[in-house]
């Protein structure tokens, strides 16, 4: 009997903070719908504006890392070159194996499809 209560008591509590939650979630959503209501010709050119503007960046910022070679697998031979390859990423994924390793063939495929998608090319 106490863990009926027990669950009771905690779905009401959980049923008021998701109806807490969903009204001000809908309050904002209400609140941005009317700014953009309210907005002039003026002020929608410049919301237009910095979204091109974004668009611009991020289509910039995808050729940077074509150039960087983002979205390839590939060895690299070398230390020295290993260490050229990465300085200039902040983000890099590397696997270091040997061909005498158990199931490097495997994560050496799964790697390269993990890689395509952020190839860009679509």
């Amino acid at each position: 009997m106490e863990a009926d209560a027990s669950v009771d008591m905690f779905s009401k509590v959980l049923e008021n903070q998701l109806l807490q939650t969903t009204k001000l979630v809908e309050e904002h959503l209400d609140s941005e719908i009317q700014k953009l209501d309210q907005m002039d010709e003026d002020e929608l050119e410049r919301l237009k504006e910095k979204r091109l503007e974004a668009l611009r960046k991020a289509q910039q910022q995808k050729q940077e890392w074509l150039s960087k070679g983002h979205g390839e697998y590939r060895e690299i031979p070398s230390e020295r070159d290993f260490f050229q390859e990465v300085k200039e990423s902040k983000k890099v994924v590397c696997h270091f194996y040997r061909d005498s390793a158990f199931r490097v063939a495997y994560l050496r495929v799964k790697s390269f499809s993990l890689a395509m998608p952020f190839s860009f090319s679509s």
